[in-house]
């Protein structure tokens, strides 16, 4: 083989592990989220990652930044919301330590407001986010959910 041609070959297999170490960093984002594992994921954004909701409906935008502020949305949120998330494969662009990229996702959800108040939530959309590898490793420096369509269905209690 050519020097050009393993040089091809590195490039390519360097892709490759870039698009799966991204892929498995979703998934532990899911995993984490939806097990309401706050400091693991919090632990899937850089020291300054930024998780931003964006405003939809009477929402309003909503943005959270760095570790402690990312775990403690987790803590709170989980507090009353228990659910699953289904994630579509990402599409990405890799640019040696950076990437970006849009994951599509479902989400269903309990919540537990208070005893006579729960229900369920089900919210549809995408995430633009912006990857870094640091020292090696894959992280979210920023990441936009934006929800298209949701569901809620509230009960009061007998």
């Amino acid at each position: 083989m050519s020097d050009t041609s393993i040089a091809a070959l590195e490039a390519r297999l360097e892709q490759a592990e870039a698009r799966l170490a991204i892929m498995d960093l979703e998934a532990e984002y899911a995993r984490a989220w939806d097990a309401g594992d706050a400091a693991s994921w919090a632990a899937v954004f850089t020291e300054d990652g930024v998780f931003e909701l964006a405003a939809v409906g009477s929402g309003q935008r909503l943005v959270y930044t760095g570790t402690r502020q990312l775990a403690d949305f987790c803590t709170q949120i989980d507090a009353i919301y228990k659910g699953l998330h289904f994630m579509h494969l990402p599409r990405l662009r890799i640019d040696g330590d950076q990437a970006h990229g849009r994951v599509h996702f479902q989400w269903l959800g309990l919540f537990n407001a208070s005893a006579q108040h729960f229900g369920q939530r089900t919210a549809a959309g995408y995430y633009d986010v912006r990857y870094k590898r640091v020292r090696g490793r894959w992280l979210m420096q920023h990441r936009l959910e934006k929800a298209l369509s949701g569901q809620t269905s509230e009960h009061y209690g007998l």
